[in-house]
């Protein structure tokens, strides 16, 4: 199959994917015509550039969530708003922190999740279940077999993530929320390159009640991420570990076999 002919059938089949397409289905359709896998990555890597380089277009093709999706540009955002389409619902602070414990302690049971969160978490999973955020992976065998939670393809899907390896560290969230307090033009400078492609317009120079209301919000979700730091990576125990006396060494009078003084005795008495 002739180079134009190949990317023309991996935009319809982009395209046409309800969820990200991996290259591994694109191989099971493409190989029985002949199609090797250096041709579909020759393919992919022209529509990439294409799309990247293509001001006039309103799309680009972004690698995610192991798998291949078209996405609109940012800038056309505000007309899309204008579509009546159904505005997804938002997920509660409770959510995404447990959300955010799973992510980054994951294999993890619902045990471990309460113990960071001091509450019950039960609604919350159920919630990022039906939501398809989280998966059960197992169960663990310890008493009453828990499950264990991951995340999953719709998580990285829904926050731009290829893998999770990709997922921001709690040292880029605090790098994030100094420079914001910075001011000034130096707030959209630090915030745009991380939320490309999370926010659905380019932020402006100007920040509005609205905008400083919305940065407040992620403050604090930053905040409590923080929060959990220490029980999401906690810092090892130091132990004191008794030495044992040396069996050669000469008894000092009074004390006992584990070379301590009898209780009620003094160096004195």
């Amino acid at each position: 199959m002739e180079l134009n002919k190949l990317k023309s059938v991996l935009e319809a089949l982009i395209l046409v994917s309800e969820e990200p397409l991996t290259f591994g289905s694109m191989v099971l359709i493409l190989e029985p015509e002949g199609v090797t896998k250096d041709d579909i990555e020759t393919a992919l890597s022209e529509l990439k550039n294409k799309y990247d380089s293509d001001s006039s277009s309103g799309i680009f093709l972004l690698e995610v969530a192991g798998g291949y999706q078209f996405r609109t540009k940012a800038e056309t955002a505000a007309y899309i708003q204008k579509l009546n389409i159904p505005k997804p619902s938002k997920l509660s602070q409770q959510a995404l922190e447990t959300l955010a414990i799973i992510a980054y302690r994951q294999p993890v049971v619902r045990s471990e999740i309460e113990d960071i969160r001091g509450v019950d978490s039960g609604g919350v999973l159920k919630t990022l279940l039906e939501r398809n955020l989280i998966r059960i992976v197992g169960k663990r065998d310890d008493p009453g077999n828990p499950l264990i939670y991951g995340t999953t393809n719709k998580f990285l899907e829904m926050f731009n993530l290829n893998e999770l390896k990709e997922l921001p560290t709690l040292r880029e969230f605090e790098e994030l929320e100094k420079e914001y307090y910075k001011g000034g033009e130096q707030k959209a400078e630090a915030l745009e390159p991380i939320l490309q492609g999370v926010v659905t317009e380019p932020l402006s120079q100007k920040w509005s009640a609205e905008d400083e209301n919305l940065i407040g919000d992620l403050t604090n979700s930053i905040k409590n991420l923080r929060r959990l730091e220490k029980d999401i990576f906690p810092k090892p125990i130091e132990t004191i570990v008794a030495v044992p006396t040396d069996p050669n060494q000469p008894k000092v009078e009074g004390e006992d076999d584990a070379g301590t003084t009898p209780e009620g005795t003094g160096a004195g008495d």
